[in-house]
């Protein structure tokens, strides 16, 4: 919300941007949409695409199936050592559900600032854990690849100055990620999603941020993705100026991804 003139308080804008991408080989394209989906802040948006149409078949559904749970051990009385206890892929879902649940996010009202990057991705991350956990979703875990894509994606927001999921040389989410090498090769499936978001002030904060993302349809769609297993977060200290128009802030990226052998 833009501080109206003459008004001394600074200004707290906040914009957030989300897109879906979705394929199983290369080769698909996928068209323009406008995507404004945030709250009175997002008063344009750079649109999205829709999801890209794959051009091969998706790996049969039996390959996405979750590898078997091993047995977990619980200690019985002194001297009998250990009892095996095991649990169904349902009951060791819910327990590490549970788990999300009890944890507290830490830093969540931290502003972003060069020192303190690691605590703000720690706190999105557990922040979009846990909606997916009040949603019986299992957590996301990080891949290294993902966080660098997102790096990589927000450090080019500022250096080139625009807010997209499309660079202005036609760069797309599946072009970076490929390029981190998270895709191993043509043949293997893969279904990918990208949040994006700016905020300026106190509206930078990684609470602020995700609030944003749950309260739009669309990103609450990519936090909500029961296939994805991966993310990885990027942040930058900095909000493009053609956005921000020059005010402190800090610019987030979120990838999603799970490899379907």
């Amino acid at each position: 919300m833009a501080a109206r003139p003459g008004h001394s308080r600074p200004s707290a804008t906040r914009r957030a941007n989300a897109k879906a991408v979705r394929h199983t080989s290369a080769g698909s394209t996928g068209g323009p949409r406008k995507a404004c989906r945030g709250r009175r802040e997002c008063a344009t948006d750079t649109g999205g695409t829709p999801p890209f149409k794959p051009t091969d078949p998706r790996p049969p559904l039996g390959s996405r199936t979750p590898a078997h749970q091993p047995a977990s051990r619980t200690p019985g009385p002194a001297g009998e050592g250990t009892t095996p206890v095991t649990r169904t892929p349902a009951e060791s879902t819910a327990a590490v559900i549970a788990a999300v649940l009890a944890s507290p996010c830490a830093n969540t009202e931290l502003t972003p600032t060069a020192e303190d990057l690691p605590l703000v991705r720690g706190a999105v991350l557990c922040l979009i854990n846990r909606e997916r956990a009040e949603h019986s979703l299992k957590p996301l875990t990080v891949s290294p690849r993902l966080e660098a894509a997102a790096e990589s994606h927000c450090a080019e927001l500022i250096s080139a100055d625009y807010f997209a999921h499309v660079s202005p040389d036609g760069e797309t989410p599946v072009d970076r990620i490929r390029r981190t090498g998270y895709i191993p090769g043509p043949e293997v499936g893969y279904v990918i999603g990208e949040n994006l978001a700016w905020g300026t002030y106190s509206l930078s904060t990684p609470q602020s941020i995700v609030a944003a993302w749950i309260a739009s349809p669309g990103h609450l769609a990519n936090i909500l993705e029961s296939q994805y297993t991966e993310t990885g977060v990027g942040i930058v200290p900095a909000v493009p100026t053609s956005v921000g128009g020059g005010a402190p802030g800090a610019s987030y990226a979120q990838e999603f991804g799970v490899i379907i052998h």
